[in-house]
């Protein structure tokens, strides 16, 4: 008999029957734990769940276990977020453009608290790649005719708490809150400047 929850259309692309790490295993079970805190499943439900997961060998294995928990064009379709609160500091990351620019993309580590200087500058920050040392995260910023651009995973929550003088902050139609990508809080000022916060560009709707 066949899993009601067995995707049909996994494959290669998806992950398929690459072999799954520790990180991959763990991450599904941090989406689990966080589908039950939101009362998306049950205790029995989630302990059976990360039972398969500490179980899983490949892709194939993870899949169907969050399948029904996130939306196809949600964080699962990256296929999964990285969040690593081992080695969380306490201390803020500090991010300086100062008539410069400043850009972090690609694998990093975004702290709980990150400080954001822009002056006759600019600072570019992508998330869509990054290591998440806590699902709530802040970002105190202090933008003075230079702007800030912030690209976050679908599924995140952002809430904009920013006091702006002949500035402010454009947070772009987002995709729905999911509980597995993180909540960004932004606060701070922006004057004769700006915060924007957008989802990853839709390569597909460019073409």
């Amino acid at each position: 008999m066949s899993n009601p929850l067995e995707p049909t259309d996994v494959g290669p692309a998806a992950g398929g029957d690459l072999t799954a790490s520790s990180a991959d295993r763990d991450h599904v079970i941090t989406l689990l734990n966080t589908a039950h805190a939101e009362g998306r499943l049950t205790p029995v439900e989630r302990d059976d769940r990360i039972a398969a997961a500490r179980r899983a060998e490949t892709f194939d294995d993870l899949v169907p276990l969050t399948r029904d928990l996130v939306s196809p064009t949600g964080p699962a379709a990256r296929p999964l977020l990285n969040y690593d609160e081992s080695n969380a500091s306490e201390a803020a990351d500090q991010i300086v453009a100062i008539l410069a620019g400043a850009t972090r993309k690609n694998s990093w580590r975004v702290r709980k608290n990150t400080s954001i200087l822009a002056m006759l500058g600019g600072v570019e920050l992508d998330l869509t790649q990054a290591t998440f040392e806590s699902h709530e995260l802040t970002f105190n910023v202090f933008c003075l005719l230079g702007g800030v651009e912030i690209v976050v995973p679908p599924g995140t929550q952002v809430d904009t708490q920013l006091i702006a003088v002949l500035g402010g902050s454009d947070v772009g139609k987002l995709a729905p809150p999911d509980g597995s990508a993180p909540r960004l809080v932004i606060k701070g000022f922006a004057g004769l400047g700006g915060v924007e916060v957008r989802n990853p560009k839709d390569r597909k709707k460019r073409r």
